[in-house]
């Protein structure tokens, strides 16, 4: 459901975001989270689309340090 995968992204972008640094070992390591951005990048559906671009950018600031 389209729904479920928007929110999905964006609760992985909003933790990425509230535990900064704390989780930024753990977002480097991770295939899964890398892999579900990017099949979210590539939706057909917009809105998943958008968020999935603002969880990239949010995922490569905390992972960049």
């Amino acid at each position: 459901d389209d729904m479920v995968t928007k929110a999905a992204v964006g609760v992985l972008g909003d933790l990425a975001d509230t535990l900064s640094a704390n989780a930024a070992p753990l977002l480097r390591q991770s295939l899964f989270c890398r892999d579900f951005v990017d099949e979210c990048l590539s939706s057909d559906d917009h809105l998943i689309k958008e968020t999935a671009e603002w969880v990239h950018m949010t995922l490569s600031r905390v992972v960049s340090g």
